[in-house]
């Protein structure tokens, strides 16, 4: 396929439709304009278009397609495995991988195959168990025997500026393989509302160590080029491995009794893989750091703050108009508590006072690199078990300043207008 034949479109809206419950959206066809405008059609693969071979073909050329940080923040680019892959239970339509070893496996169906709509969730159930068998050394094998190239897995990502070095790649991976820790994707031409009910019962059915989402990727015919919009349709939180028995049209799922830590409200967290990733890190650090790190994170909502799961824990908070939210800091993968993007939307005035009680408070001191930053010695960021939970309330306190700073000069500025 050549660049040329596939035109990339990222869906913007994607964010309202990330749970089994959310609208359909694209209920109206995308409109051409300039010249006469015209409404496009979309076009049916199974028509002699391409059918699954072509979306097969068009996710291992552009797997940055799929809108995977709609589904998995904390997730980096996208690398094509392989197509095809033999797993034991049959053969997985696309495998693809980041540079830190996170898995994501495609099922590419047609949605006019009645076979999709009865067995597809089954199916990919069946794929996580024949991949968590298979371990590293295995699958590994797989994919050199299966590429023309004979490639190793980390060969295929040590050129990305994101990658980890070989041995924590391996192992990150080998431990997502233990775990069933991945990201499951049905992309179709179109999602049925049989579909979606099929992921709606496994999100209240089973609990979790994988995700698996609903994509759509609609296309469109331009001339000889085609446009594609994707689109998440539906996803679930992480799913625990269940049985699933298949009894005619009817698919049931027996799961193992969930054990869910819940949040200070009672009520069980939404958790991604990119949550528990973190948290597993976090764990290592400390038993129990990171239920102590979402415990200190809960008691800020009162204030307003929110936590943004990426690569990096954020804690954030708005500070109104059409200013950015303001960046109280942010819990690196290897522990750093790292305070310098305060400066980056925050007034300065009132990021200074934000980082010098939060200096004094753990008796450290605001160091000048690119930005500032609170550091324990003067050199580094300290780490977050230096901080939690000895400092929570301290660090509390100083936010709550922040935002008392931002609501008067917020004030003083309605004012002067």
């Amino acid at each position: 396929m050549r660049q040329s034949d596939v035109g990339l479109m990222e869906n913007r809206d994607v964010r309202d439709a990330l749970s089994p419950r959310a609208p359909r959206r694209n209920a109206a066809p995308p409109m051409l304009v300039g010249g006469a405008a015209r409404a496009l059609q979309p076009m049916s693969l199974a028509r002699g278009n391409g059918g699954e071979d072509w979306l097969q073909r068009l996710i291992d050329e552009h797997p940055n397609i799929l809108p995977v940080s709609q589904i998995e923040p904390g997730f980096g680019e996208l690398v094509s495995v392989v197509r095809e892959l033999p797993c034991g239970h049959g053969f997985i339509d696309n495998l693809l991988i980041t540079p830190q070893g996170q898995l994501v496996l495609v099922e590419a169906k047609l949605w006019s195959n009645p076979q999709a709509r009865r067995e597809v969730v089954a199916q990919a159930l069946d794929y996580v168990s024949a991949l968590m068998a298979m371990g590293f050394s295995r699958l590994e094998q797989a994919v050199m025997e299966t590429r023309s190239d004979s490639r190793s897995l980390y060969a295929l990502i040590e050129s990305s500026p994101d990658a980890l070095d070989e041995i924590s790649f391996i192992d990150a991976v080998a431990n997502n393989l233990r775990l069933g820790r991945m990201l499951v994707l049905i992309a179709g031409d179109g999602i049925t509302s049989e579909s979606e009910r099929l992921v709606e019962l496994l999100q209240h059915r089973v609990d979790a160590h994988f995700t698996l989402a609903l994509v759509e990727l609609a296309v469109y015919a331009l001339g000889d080029e085609r446009l594609v919009i994707p689109s998440v349709v539906a996803r679930t939180l992480l799913i625990e491995r269940g049985v699933v028995r298949l009894e005619s049209s009817d698919i049931r799922i027996e799961a193992p009794k969930p054990v869910l830590a819940t949040t200070t409200m009672g009520a069980p967290p939404a958790k991604t893989i990119s949550d528990e990733e973190f948290d597993t890190l976090m764990d290592a650090r400390r038993p129990g750091l990171s239920s102590e790190i979402r415990k200190f994170a809960a008691s800020l909502e009162p204030l307003g703050v929110w936590v943004d799961q990426k690569r990096s824990l954020n804690l954030k908070v708005e500070q109104g108009g059409d200013h950015n939210p303001i960046n109280l800091g942010y819990i690196q993968r290897n522990g750093q508590v790292q305070t310098n993007a305060v400066e980056w939307f925050a007034p300065e005035p009132i990021a200074m006072a934000y980082l010098q009680r939060l200096a004094t408070a753990i008796g450290g001191s605001v160091v000048k690199g690119q930005h500032h930053f609170v550091s324990l010695d003067g050199k580094a960021p300290p780490r977050i078990e230096q901080i939690l939970p000895s400092h929570a309330q301290a660090w509390r306190d100083a936010v709550r300043a922040l935002v008392a700073d931002v609501a008067a000069a917020r004030s003083a500025a309605t004012e002067v207008r």
